[in-house]
């Protein structure tokens, strides 16, 4: 789109000028790497990102019990816990995964990324687990940059939307954010489909089987391999090749996790045509009448809209035999038959099962006035982008390294959080009991923060034999405190945080009497006796 002569951005140097749409590329990709830098915690590292349960936390890997790791309180967690269990693992056959994965024939489908992930990180299962949590974030930098060289070059506002709607869409966005399979599946697909474009039909068919081990459903990709109808034999026979080649892999590795396993997981991901897509539509339609537009948006309006209108275009625009439609055409048929475990929720698994039909999307979309309209109707989810990211909040830190466990007991306010910050207020006097589930002795240390509205001394003492230390609070100043390393017993042991100063009540009817409150505690086991 021409900008008039008399616009002010006409005033900058004509270098400068021409590097406009590199630099919204540039500031768009550094925007989401600081909105993703934000997970890093000093104790656990980026395994926010991954998002470990609390309900799966007693099925861990064994090697895992040391691994500080952050884990979401009396939450389930995400996919990418198991996954990141499989690249700790290394061997997809270790006993321990059986246990550990709550479906060991489905997630072991996906076996790329975890081999590569424990490779690269020489099987050290500390250094694997903050590997995993940023090979999305390492995967989609690559994938930015061949969008931006192969097809969608920075010179334009239609290229510009084509790239964004790819890289910050609600596919990636979720699977950079859980650190999940979906964007590297989708880098492969991509350097794929080149190499096909470049007439390498083999190299395109060996990464598209690479794309497969990564993520199962990234073969139907093959369908880019099949020629017009009218083809000579010859093309049909090099594209039956071609496909077998791409599919095989993955069609032997799951016959092997059949095997092994004695079922095939994933089933019920599946459905009949449509049904679990109007489900969705329905769910979101009554969000829409009881709660407002807004609560609709939230529930994953756009996201879903903007899926609808990819499909829509590839299904009214056919052209058999065009490589990115065939693609287009195949996920967007997949679309029609996920079933309601992948619409459920928000996020939506759908987002990232169908991020080849969004990449086919910007690939064909037309490039007229009319094209930049579907290129915004197609890419709503982009809106979507903030509460993706914001979806899973913080949670307090009740499991540690070392088998042990922490309470809020007594004296404490429901938890509260800002950004990535969790926080507790006391009235005066609170319990904390850390708890292990054998009697070994550990050397432990704590790390915590306090902050108080008015001035005030806070006492914590750690058990009967643990240390005991006075903090002084400045008004709303946070003041880190270390303690230990010391020996806790086995079993529980209580910290107490006492003050003799009054509470300060927060203003109006009902305000609650504030005297301290707890930030990010944190328990580090150096050592066990």
């Amino acid at each position: 789109m021409a900008i008039p002569a008399a616009h002010p951005l006409r005033r900058l140097p004509a270098w400068l000028f021409r590097l406009r749409y590199a630099a919204a590329y540039l500031a768009c990709l550094a925007g989401f790497a600081h909105a993703l830098a934000r997970f890093h915690d000093p104790h656990t590292g980026y395994s926010s990102l991954i998002l470990f349960g609390e309900h799966f936390a007693l099925r861990r890997l064994p090697r895992l019990a040391d691994v500080p790791l952050y884990t979401y309180a009396r939450q389930d967690g995400y996919d990418g816990q198991f996954y990141a269990q499989m690249a700790v693992a290394g061997n997809p056959f270790d006993p321990a995964l059986t246990r550990a994965l709550d479906d060991p024939p489905y997630r072991e489908r996906r076996l790329l990324l975890p081999l590569v992930t424990h490779l690269v990180g020489l099987g050290r299962p500390g250094a694997t687990v903050q590997i995993f949590a940023l090979a999305n974030l390492l995967c989609l930098a690559v994938l930015a940059a061949l969008l931006a060289r192969w097809w969608f070059p920075p010179t334009d506002l239609h290229n510009f939307l084509r790239w964004a709607g790819v890289v910050f869409g609600a596919g990636i966005a979720v699977s950079a954010a859980r650190s999940l399979t979906d964007g590297p599946a989708l880098l492969l697909v991509a350097i794929g489909l080149r190499q096909l474009e470049r007439g390498r039909t083999w190299r395109a068919a060996a990464v598209l089987a690479l794309a497969g081990l990564t993520r199962e459903t990234s073969v139907l990709a093959a369908a880019a391999f099949w020629p017009p109808p009218g083809a000579a034999p010859s093309a049909r026979r090099r594209a039956l090749l071609a496909s077998l080649a791409c599919a095989g892999p993955i069609v032997v590795w799951v016959a092997i996790l059949a095997v092994r396993h004695g079922r095939v997981g994933g089933f019920a991901n599946l459905a009949p045509p449509l049904s679990a897509l109007l489900a969705k539509a329905r769910e979101l339609a009554a969000g829409w009448r009881t709660r407002g537009f807004d609560a609709a948006v939230r529930d994953e309006l756009l996201i879903a809209a903007g899926l609808g209108v990819q499909v829509a275009f590839v299904a009214a625009r056919p052209r058999l035999g065009q490589p990115w439609w065939q693609v287009g055409a195949a996920f967007a048929t997949l679309v029609a038959f996920l079933g309601w475990p992948v619409w459920e929720g928000f996020p939506s698994a759908a987002a990232r099962a169908a991020l080849p039909l969004t990449l086919a999307f910007n690939r064909l979309a037309p490039r007229t006035r009319g094209g930049l309209v579907l290129l915004l109707a197609g890419n709503l989810g982009l809106a979507a982008l903030p509460d993706l990211l914001d979806a899973y909040a913080p949670t307090e830190q009740v499991t540690f390294a070392g088998d042990v466990g922490a309470l809020r007991r007594d004296g404490w306010f429901p938890p509260e959080h800002a950004g990535r910050q969790t926080w507790r207020w006391s009235a005066g006097q609170a319990t904390l009991v850390l708890g292990t589930p054998d009697r070994r002795t550990r050397t432990v240390s704590l790390d915590f923060a306090l902050r108080s509205v008015t001035t005030r001394t806070v006492t914590v003492t750690v058990g009967k034999t643990g240390p005991t230390t006075s903090v002084a609070l400045l008004p709303g100043r946070l003041v880190p405190v270390h303690l230990g390393p010391f020996e806790m017993p086995g079993g529980a042991t209580e910290v107490v945080f006492s003050t003799r100063d009054p509470a300060w009540n927060e203003p109006g009817a009902g305000g609650r009497p504030l005297a301290f409150a707890l930030y990010g505690f944190y328990t580090t086991v150096t050592r066990d006796l």
